[in-house]
């Protein structure tokens, strides 16, 4: 026997129900991933900080990248053109604003890489 014809209204209601449903998982998963501390904000505008994403340390406004990782690509010798191949969710804009945060807080930004360096066995 032949499955049933499901009318057009039965399928409408499946969708919206659907729509409704996806609607309630992409607010749900934005509150996971928005900050629920406020930025402080930086003298550098593509740069903040927020208490909740590695508890404070200086990262690209808008993502979870801290201005120390921009910082060891470039020492590592990678031209900022490189660094955004290696890092495409970041513009240029942002990587040179993280460089320029890097090089106005020098001090600050070495005790991060130095913190969260991987140690490596011999």
């Amino acid at each position: 026997m032949p499955d049933s014809p499901v009318d057009v209204q039965t399928i409408a209601r499946r969708l919206s129900s659907l729509e409704e449903q996806i609607q309630e998982l992409q607010d749900l998963l934005f509150s996971q991933i928005s900050p629920s501390s406020p930025e402080t904000e930086t003298e550098h505008p593509y740069v903040t900080r927020v208490e909740t994403i590695l508890r404070g340390e200086p990262i690209v406004k808008g993502t979870r990248t801290p201005v120390r990782a921009v910082a060891e690509h470039w020492k590592f010798g990678d031209a900022p053109e490189e660094i955004a191949r290696k890092l495409p969710h970041l513009q240029l804009k942002q990587i040179f604003d993280a460089l320029s945060y890097y090089d106005d807080h020098r001090e600050e930004i070495e005790h991060y890489i130095t913190q969260n360096r991987v140690p490596v066995d011999d």
